[in-house]
């Protein structure tokens, strides 16, 4: 044997590479780990947008109500301005009636003094006025004659409208949920819908004097001269309109019960007034899952309902609800202001299920949503 040459080792004596086992597992746990950290992250990045996407489409659909709200009020404040109009005539045709009536008395009574040799001369001043407001008189009639039937149909053509926006708000609200789940927010989402799907807005035609009361109201505040002042113009305004609601057949004619209300049966915060949005999507998770079975040596997917609860990750629900801003708590003054708002509220499954009028009787499921989800 050549002294020169290396001694060979045994292998099972050989100590040689040690630290590269060590260093193989350690890579082996840092690559689960680097798996494990980006599938949780990622998961709750996609949690994250799909929970922006439902409170997104919840609110901009509560919103919509909202402004719903707001135009039909607005909608009800034109149709007292036109009905003021048709008020202020016929109180100047009803005081210049007065006035004749008084002035033909007068002059009459003077006449019969004088021919009787009683004097009363001064009772004949009243005589010349006669002729004025008669012709006041008649031309105050005439106008009425003429733009009553114009103000009327104006009327009834905005309460149709009114109408209209009470069906049209929930379509608009519903198609705005579905574009934002389909578009805006896709990916990760899919699609979204609002529930209820379509419903009217909690509004009901007025069968009440107060749009003749509010249109006297309004008639006063117009007639009254500035340089009266403003308290002078608060005692001549309820009086004017208590008037104009009495007499709401006269003054009105058949424009007094055109105005919307809140429905008398519906209270802010029940659930008349909430809206739900649902969102679908499309998740990663079984991208997630490969990373936590590497990190968990194949065993990520022993979860009991584990597929049950990998289906409900793919939806996202959030509710909003539109509401009357102000201190009055006088209902009927709901629908004479512009101060509906919206504002996001905890979720919580709708009390009656039901669909377009009517019940849902595969919806049973989403009842559940409230005892397994916190939102």
């Amino acid at each position: 044997m050549n002294k020169g040459s290396p001694k060979k080792r045994s292998l099972l004596n050989d100590e040689g590479g040690a630290i590269m086992v060590m260093g193989l597992f350690m890579a082996v746990f840092l690559v689960a780990m680097i798996y494990y950290v980006s599938g949780i992250g990622e998961a709750i990045v996609y949690r994250e947008r799909m929970q922006d996407a439902a409170d997104s489409a919840a609110f901009s659909a509560a919103v919509m109500h909202a402004r719903g709200m707001n135009l039909i009020a607005l909608l009800n404040l034109i149709m007292a301005a036109m009905i003021a109009v048709l008020v202020a005539l016929k109180i100047i045709e009803f005081l210049l009636a007065a006035a004749l009536t008084v002035a033909t008395a007068i002059c009459a009574a003077g006449a019969s003094c004088t021919a009787a040799g009683l004097g009363c001369c001064a009772c004949l001043l009243a005589c010349p006025f006669v002729p004025v407001l008669a012709a006041g008189l008649s031309d105050v009639s005439a106008t009425i004659e003429s733009v009553e039937p114009p103000i009327q149909a104006i009327v009834e053509a905005t309460s149709a409208i009114s109408e209209g926006l009470s069906w049209a708000i929930p379509v608009a609200s519903q198609a705005k949920v579905i574009e934002l789940g389909y578009s805006t927010y896709n990916r990760p989402t899919e699609i979204g819908f609002m529930y209820p799907l379509i419903e009217q807005l909690p509004v009901e035609p007025d069968d009440s004097t107060l749009l003749c009361r509010k249109a006297g109201e309004q008639a006063a505040y117009l007639a009254t001269p500035p340089i009266i002042g403003y308290p002078i113009a608060r005692f001549i305004e309820p009086a004017t309109g208590s008037l104009a609601a009495t007499f709401s057949s006269h003054f009105c004619g058949e424009a007094a019960d055109k105005a919307w209300r809140v429905e008398t049966d519906a209270e802010l915060g029940e659930e008349e007034f909430q809206v739900r949005a649902f969102m679908m999507g499309q998740s990663r998770l079984e991208a997630f899952d490969q990373g936590v079975a590497v990190a968990t040596w194949g065993r990520g997917g022993d979860v009991p309902d584990y597929d049950a609860l990998r289906q409900l990750t793919r939806f996202s629900f959030a509710q909003a609800e539109f509401y009357f801003n102000s201190r009055t708590t006088r209902r009927e003054e709901w629908m004479w202001s512009l101060n509906w708002r919206a504002r996001l509220r905890r979720f919580r499954p709708p009390d009656d299920l039901g669909g377009i009028g009517g019940a849902c009787d595969g919806c049973g499921a989403l009842g559940a949503m409230g005892d397994v989800v916190v939102h």
